[in-house]
């Protein structure tokens, strides 16, 4: 394992110790996959209808993530949770990806909207869709990449900046 995501891997567990001393369904475990976050898992801590989070994610052994995200929850309450069920989305995502050709390092801020689906007082999925925008991307370029004879360069416009952002969590309440 990398020293980076050791690291990383060790304050995401940090942090869920020091607050599930404290936190009364409070905080939330969340595994889930995405775009750009990949497959992750995370921890969340409410505040009244906000919630702040950091997660970890992978799609191989090449590419990691490294997300934080803030909620804000509006609407209808849930039979099964004071929380609103619907929500807008912020986060900043770092995205790191690795071949024998190159290292690449982007760095996002992602907007959505979605809705959170209480199955029990305690679980449940949030579905969210929305936009993301690259703010910085350094590529590395570690060796050559061989020639396919094929020279296809295209221009994107504007999705060079901006994607479609989506994704799928469930998660567990303490």
């Amino acid at each position: 394992m990398k020293p980076t995501t050791s690291i990383l891997i060790s304050l995401l567990l940090s942090i869920l110790i020091s607050f599930s001393s404290s936190a009364q369904k409070k905080l939330s475990l969340v595994a889930g996959a995405g775009f750009p976050e990949l497959f992750h898992l995370g921890a969340r801590y409410q505040i009244k209808q906000s919630q702040v989070g950091i997660s970890l994610g992978l799609a191989s052994h090449s590419a990691t993530t490294f997300t934080a995200d803030y909620f804000y929850h509006y609407s209808k309450e849930s039979s099964l949770s004071s929380r609103k069920v619907w929500y807008m989305r912020w986060n900043y995502t770092l995205l790191k990806e690795k071949d024998e050709y190159e290292n690449i390092k982007t760095s996002t801020l992602g907007m959505r909207i979605g809705r959170e689906f209480n199955i029990t007082k305690s679980f449940g999925i949030g579905l969210d869709a929305g936009l993301v925008f690259r703010l910085y991307e350094d590529t590395t370029l570690i060796k050559p990449k061989p020639s396919s004879g094929w020279n296809f360069d295209f221009e994107l416009g504007i999705f060079e900046i901006v994607l479609p952002a989506i994704g799928i969590h469930s998660f567990f309440k303490f």
